[in-house]
């Protein structure tokens, strides 16, 4: 992991726009997005010329520094997906009131919602004192929101209970306060013995629990592991105490792991399966349309911003530059961010 240095700002040719980032967050997605670089494409939306490197991807804001595209003009300042980086340059096309896509040939064949910028002028969700959170909570968000969904489309596979991993994270306790949008089912958070009382106080989980208290949960209860964590070894032992009783394992992050978690062979119980977000979008986008699928998330994650706020869940850790972004990744790998700390990088 490194901070490089270029010669000169990029400029923008016909049919192109240059912006500059203003502000991005970092969290445990974002080191997600790095394990599973190569399984999943996230190291194609922002490639370079670096073999074996690629471009951390991060949530935020940026301005547009330079336009060669009608409709997108030099000042606006856009919501989206971006490298960590100071610059980047986009191809805009389907270029809106409130939004464009970019049309870059790399990015043809890559999940639709990540190619979509927002302009903030026109965004209903934006307000500016509240970008850090936007920027922190809200591509999370969308995650918690889809599984949510997914789950109850499913009717939960029939089980009473839901544990999930790694239940300090703020994509597990957002999934927690989606499921209990829809069902008033046993929300059980596991969590590392110093993080046990953040997750307590959180108020989303109806009992928080260090790993070493797992053998305490009653076994004769139908059961969804919910994997964030991405540690084989304790997805092992989940599927080993529960044995009969586990009826789904939906694998969602790798917050313990630096490469793509591998289930260890013959667990007893269901195969875990992979939760990947954008294809759960498509089918909503589907079965709904866009507009809809934009309304009902909406309308959730701005209850979920108020429940965030109301609660004192988060405490804003703002730093500046690119440097200061590469030390917090190298401590959330480590382990060693607060759960409460909401980190956001200023450039």
């Amino acid at each position: 992991m490194r901070v490089e240095s270029l010669d000169a700002t990029p400029r923008a040719a016909d049919g192109e726009v240059v912006f500059r980032l203003s502000r991005f967050a970092l969290t445990v997605n974002n080191v997600t997005y790095a394990t599973f670089g190569d399984a999943l494409g996230y190291w194609r939306f922002f490639p370079t010329d670096r073999e074996g490197w690629g471009q951390l991807p991060v949530w935020g804001y940026a301005d547009v520094a330079e336009s060669k595209v009608d409709g997108v003009e030099a000042g606006q300042r856009f919501y989206g997906y971006w490298p960590a980086a100071t610059h980047v340059k986009v191809q805009p096309g389907k270029v809106g009131e409130r939004s464009f896509r970019d049309e870059a040939a790399h990015r043809a064949e890559l999940p639709e919602i990540y190619n979509w910028y927002q302009r903030t002028d026109d965004d209903p969700l934006h307000d500016a004192q509240t970008e850090p959170l936007h920027a922190i909570y809200r591509p999370l968000f969308i995650t918690a929101f889809c599984l949510a969904d997914f789950l109850a489309e499913n009717n939960f596979f029939g089980a009473e209970r839901v544990v999930v991993s790694s239940a300090s994270s703020k994509t597990a306790y957002a999934t927690a306060f989606c499921i209990r949008q829809h069902a008033g089912i046993d929300m059980i958070g596991l969590t590392s013995s110093g993080n046990r009382e953040f997750v307590e106080n959180l108020g989303l989980y109806d009992n928080a629990l260090a790993y070493d208290d797992l053998h305490s949960l009653d076994l004769g209860t139908r059961t969804i592991y919910i994997d964030i964590a991405g540690n084989p070894q304790l997805q092992a032992e989940v599927h080993r105490f529960f044995g009969a009783n586990l009826v789904y394992d939906c694998s969602v992050g790798a917050a313990q792991s630096l490469v793509p978690p591998s289930p260890p062979r013959g667990l007893p119980g269901p195969q875990p399966e992979f939760f990947f977000a954008p294809t759960w979008i498509a089918k909503r986008y589907a079965d709904w349309g866009a507009g809809e699928f934009n309304r009902r998330s909406g309308r959730a994650s701005q209850a979920f911003f108020d429940y965030v706020a109301d609660n004192g869940l988060i405490e804003l850790a703002e730093r500046s530059g690119l440097e200061a972004a590469r030390e917090v990744l190298a401590e959330m790998i480590r382990g060693d961010t607060d759960p409460a700390a909401g980190h956001v990088i200023e450039l």
